[in-house]
């Protein structure tokens, strides 16, 4: 933790540090786009483009989204300057690719923060610390007391992001196996993201013109009776469509995670970046829209649901025969960002109050907007 905000993408309110737990509620509003690849495959359909099946929006799940997050700070320091050692203080990642929990919550730092933590509450009930002991497969007991159990929830909070951000189920084994503390509900919440307009499905074939192994090749001319190292595969996605998601900030759960100020200003700094490494040849994914309203209380000035209204987005759209289609194009799917236009409150370089909620001190700033036919309000 530094006492520097490396992005200000967040005003810090008055008389507060950037140590100190966010107090305030946020709601976000995140646009992306999708051209001409695959925004989150589901596995029960061969990996093709998730669907809704009445309406055919396509979907993207909020764990999709959250991966995101995580590799960008696999990735990255929160300053931006990209990971070349370990992660600073703070910002280790708890689910990783092919992460043994147990293992990650019984590190020797882990128990060594704990003690700390542990010996920095003012209860005088809580005793002495004593580290769990080993079971007969030499793994950490559960905390004997319920101080320890919370000194090791608050350490491992401290230590990773994602469980810091996200919440997490950490009470399957090791010190907080069975307990209370090992529910970890997170102040960030995403919901899923659903495509503005039914989005069409593409479905392209690929050969490989090598095989792994001499097996494989035998294999590949008994079937295909033929010479050529040749295995057949395919590629889904959808030609365009852009994606909407909220995003709800709760400070409650802030609170007992310790999300600080600090790890607010770069979780959007993340939410800014996280689709810049992600480009692959069938997954190409663009922020185009990122707003967020600011409250001053912890319980919110406005309902959330009135606050996304105002973030209007649209496709520019004609009657054709009784068929609404894109002007641009006549296909009832969309081509392009040129397809939509829209609006939404608040200014680029600075929080400006809501238009309708300015008694009621909520602003909003559009961190970033890419989506035409917008004017700053």
């Amino acid at each position: 933790m530094t006492d520097k905000m490396c992005h200000k993408l967040i005003d810090l309110p008055r008389g507060k540090m950037l140590s100190d737990s966010v107090a305030e509620r946020h709601e976000l509003v995140l646009l992306f786009d999708c051209e001409k690849s695959n925004p989150n495959g589901d596995p029960d359909t061969g990996n093709m483009p998730r669907l809704q099946p009445d309406s055919l929006k396509g979907l993207v799940t909020d764990v999709c989204l959250k991966r995101k997050i995580r590799n960008f700070f696999s990735l990255n320091n929160p300053d931006g300057i990209p990971l070349s050692e370990a992660p600073v203080d703070g910002y280790r990642i708890f689910i990783r690719e092919n992460a043994i929990l147990q293992q990650a919550m019984e590190q020797e730092d882990i128990a060594k923060l704990a003690e700390e933590m542990f010996n920095g509450y003012s209860d005088k009930e809580k005793g002495k610390w004593k580290k769990p002991a080993k079971n007969k497969e030499g793994k950490e007991s559960r905390g004997e007391t319920e101080f320890i159990q919370r000194a090791y929830r608050d350490a491992l909070c401290k230590s990773f992001f994602d469980l810091r951000a996200f919440g997490g189920v950490i009470s399957t084994s090791g010190p907080l196996q069975g307990t209370f503390y090992g529910q970890v509900r997170g102040p960030v919440q995403f919901t899923f993201s659903e495509s503005l307009d039914k989005v069409l499905q593409i479905d392209s074939t690929i050969t490989r013109c090598a095989v792994a192994s001499e097996k494989e090749k035998k294999q590949v001319f008994a079937e295909t009776e033929e010479s050529a190292n040749r295995t057949m595969g395919r590629k889904h996605g959808i030609d365009y469509g852009i994606y909407r998601c909220s995003i709800h900030f709760s400070p409650a759960f802030a609170a007992k995670t310790g999300f600080s100020y600090y790890d607010l200003d770069n979780f959007l700094f993340a939410l800014k970046h996280m689709f810049v490494d992600d480009h692959a040849a069938g997954r190409h994914l663009r922020l185009v829209g990122l707003v967020d309203f600011q409250h001053t209380s912890s319980l919110g000035n406005a309902p959330a649901h009135k606050l996304f209204e105002l973030v209007k987005v649209e496709g520019i759209k004609e009657d054709n025969d009784g068929k609404e289609v894109f002007k641009s194009s006549g296909s009832e799917f969309p081509q392009g960002l040129h397809d939509y236009h829209g609006s939404a409150p608040g200014g680029t370089e600075n929080h400006e109050p809501v238009p309708g909620y300015e008694a009621k001190g909520i602003t909003a700033r559009k961190i970033v907007w890419e989506i035409p036919g917008c004017g700053d309000k």
